[in-house]
């Protein structure tokens, strides 16, 4: 029989609030009655005084879990941690990948000088000697496994280096789940080590709690902490230039205090531009360029409106040269097919050949038949988009698309900031002067609100940062720390002060822009409790026409300061800004899922990637600009 682990004091805190509810109820009832407000005084009172008193006894639970109860918690976690890397990259990611219909197989090349001062180790020393190429067919998982479990994946961009990872993470995933001793393997992606100062440990354990949904204190800091996770890290490549060297001075630091499985990614040009080396890890493989043999296989396997592409290569090294990567080449199957020898021998350098077939590759992708109406997006238009996406998120280091995590420090000028917040204070005293013309009547009180609201709007207009309240929780904590000072900051303090609001992780996102729809729920909920509140207290203070007043009054305001108004608020006025600047459509959504049907965008979860990492800089890179911003 299961028994809840619930502590001393949050049964001392259901006791107080339900003798609080009694005790209000009592004393507004003989309010209502025409006696005296003593009884709403010492009601209050009493309340108050159980309220305090409870924040004195102890946390201990009463009923101790046993520790089977413990161990099938932790079981459960670890299942969960498990299926979600599975459902986000594994499915999301792996099993869409480009190249997924007909894989290749890249050969790897052992580069154990790659890694600097291997622990232990003087025999497999490589200093000087030549390097090792594997088999054909060597798995990823054998690698990892003879080489004592810590590897560098290195590779030329489009090699297939994230693709490697995964796989491996796929094969880890299978393992621990039917050894519950394995360590759970957990995908993270470098990008988002952004503060130089921040300890490996320290970004892990946020990065489970934004990523992954994983509570920080109670099982993302153990998990780090004790060993227990086997670290895939994606985009060594993708952190900031600047700050590069200090991130492998972070990752050997972490290594040299933690015994776990790792896994690091790198394009090899900027890895071997490195002063700074991974000093703990066992070995590294160089995923080697695709050979001829490899290439005309995958394209005979393919489809027979591909002999041209064949015909191409056979006869021109120089391209053979540039379809050296799956990714390139799988591309070029999608962008080349049924074209003329001759169209394509004609191309230049590899700039130029990149260049073309990204272009070809767009062009091509806007012949597909798509279940979203074409008409609804011009290509001019998609293009464009595409374009200013790419280049925020490389500047924000995302490589997901959340719109819910759209900033108002994406906007480029200042007029659009300008505009961002004026709208914003438009829109807070349009809920001012609605509230107030509700209550005394569309008078004055309209322009007393109009003006409050303008007022808060302001304040609200200079947030730098959307912040959604995706994930309600209460604090008693928070609650304890304010109940102090006149009866109405304890009231507000203690009660709407222990809420906490915050963000979902990834992969409890299950659609797009769920964040703002959920924020949006929160402040209605947050609101209707906030003006039940305040509906109650201004009711034994200023009696029955009191009690609405105040609920109105204040009810919106909780809801827009606690229950994530505010951001829906901001959110609603950024995306006007990028509609009327034509940065973005309005109907966003739409428009990611007709790129993702373009195969530009891939969708995973409630976000959005680009199918690659270079489609994304080649998009990133064109200039191309509402005309109203160009120069």
């Amino acid at each position: 029989m299961h028994v809840p682990t619930i502590s001393r004091r949050r049964i001392s805190y259901i006791i107080t609030i339900s003798a609080c509810i009694i005790f209000v109820v009592w004393g507004y009832s003989d309010y209502s009655n025409g006696i005296t407000p003593y009884n709403q005084a010492v009601a209050f009172l009493l309340a108050l005084a159980g309220l305090i008193g409870s924040s004195r006894v102890s946390e201990k639970p009463i009923f101790p879990a046993s520790e089977k109860e413990m161990a099938t918690s932790d079981t459960h976690n670890r299942q969960a941690m498990l299926n979600r890397v599975r459902n986000n990259w594994i499915e999301g990611v792996l099993e869409r990948s480009l190249y997924k219909v007909a894989r290749i197989e890249p050969g790897l090349e052992e580069r154990r000088d790659a890694v600097a001062e291997r622990p232990g180790d003087v025999i497999l020393q490589t200093q000087g000697q030549p390097d090792c190429k594997l088999p054909p067919g060597t798995k990823i998982a054998d690698v990892f496994e003879k080489v004592g479990r810590s590897l560098l994946i290195l590779g030329e961009p489009g090699s297939g280096k994230t693709t490697t990872l995964l796989e491996l993470a796929r094969d880890m995933i299978d393992r621990a789940e039917k050894e519950p001793t394995e360590k759970i393997p957990v995908v993270f992606n470098l990008s988002s080590w952004t503060d130089p100062k921040q300890t490996i440990s320290d970004w892990l354990t946020e990065e489970l709690g934004a990523k992954y949904n994983i509570p920080k204190k109670k099982i993302a800091a153990p998990w780090v902490e004790n060993d227990s996770l086997f670290i895939l890290l994606d985009g060594l490549d993708e952190v900031a230039s600047a700050r590069r060297a200090k991130c492998v001075e972070a990752i050997n630091a972490f290594l040299k205090e933690h015994l776990v499985p790792v896994v690091v990614c790198c394009r090899k040009e900027e890895y071997e531009a490195l002063d700074a080396k991974l000093k703990k890890l066992q070995s590294a493989v160089l995923l080697q360029p695709l050979t001829p043999e490899q290439i005309n296989d995958y394209l005979e396997r393919l489809s027979p409106d591909l002999d041209s592409l064949r015909k191409a290569l056979d006869g021109d090294e120089d391209l053979q040269e540039f379809a050296k990567t799956p990714l390139i080449l799988s591309i070029m199957t999608l962008a080349y097919r049924g074209m003329s020898v001759e169209s394509l021998q004609s191309l230049g350098s590899t700039g130029d050949r990149q260049k073309h077939l990204f272009e070809t590759y767009v062009d091509q992708m806007f012949e597909r038949t798509t279940r979203i109406d074409p008409k609804l997006f011009s290509k001019e238009k998609t293009i464009r988009w595409l374009s200013w996406l790419a280049r925020k998120m490389k500047e924000n280091s995302q490589t997901v698309f959340l719109i819910e995590r759209m900033q108002p420090s994406w906007l480029e000028t200042k007029a659009q900031k300008r505009l961002y917040s004026i709208l914003v204070v438009l829109i807070f005293g349009l809920i001012g002067g609605l509230i107030f013309g509700l209550i005394g009547g569309l008078s004055s009180e309209l322009i007393v609100g109009l003006i409050g609201g303008l007022i808060f709007g302001r304040i609200g207009g200079l947030e730098d940062k959307i912040k959604p309240a995706e994930v309600l929780s209460w604090s008693w904590k928070n609650s304890r720390g304010r109940l102090s000072g006149e009866l109405s900051h304890v009231l507000i303090g203690g009660l709407i002060g222990g809420l906490n609001v915050a963000e979902m992780g990834m992969e409890a996102r299950t659609f797009p822009n769920q964040g703002i729809r959920r924020s949006a729920k929160n402040a209605v909920i947050v609101g209707l409790i906030s003006g039940l509140m305040f509906g109650l207290m201004f009711g034994l203070i200023s009696g029955p026409i009191g009690g609405p007043i105040g609920g109105l009054m204040f009810g919106p305001i909780g809801g827009l300061m606690f229950g994530g108004g505010m951001a829906v608020v901001q959110h609603f006025a950024l995306r006007l800004v990028l509609r009327r600047e034509d940065l973005l459509p309005w109907k966003l959504v739409s428009f990611l899922d007709y790129a993702a049907e373009r195969i530009f965008l891939r969708k995973v979860g409630g976000g959005y990637v680009f199918v690659h990492r270079m489609l994304m800089d080649y998009f990133a890179d064109l200039d191309s600009k509402p005309a109203h911003l160009q120069e």
